[in-house]
């Protein structure tokens, strides 16, 4: 069964529950940790304690634009190009 939800960019930042850029950082020493190997070419983490809000996450973007990953420190990251208002807001304050 599929279902529908419209999500806007505001839902979107309201259902992971820590993000930080991934591009440039120091992830690769933790490589280990993620299921699969992750790809440290995207720019953005979004973390995910609830199954279903990482789900509503992908449905939002859609899978081609980014990747899920098991977190052995508990949860699942998804990995995406896509920058949340949050981070455009600072992009927009520091400019």
């Amino acid at each position: 069964m599929k279902i529908q939800i419209d999500l806007t960019a505001a839902d979107f930042e309201r259902l992971w529950d820590n993000s930080m850029k991934w591009r440039a950082s120091d992830w690769q020493d933790q490589a280990e940790r993620f299921e699969p190997r992750p790809d440290f070419n995207w720019l953005y983490a979004y973390w995910f304690d609830n199954y279903a809000a990482l789900k509503m996450a992908e449905g939002f973007l859609t899978a081609d634009k980014c990747k899920i990953h098991s977190d052995e420190a508990g949860g699942w990251v998804l990995l995406t190009n896509y920058a949340s208002p949050c981070y455009l807001r600072k992009t927009l304050v520091s400019a």
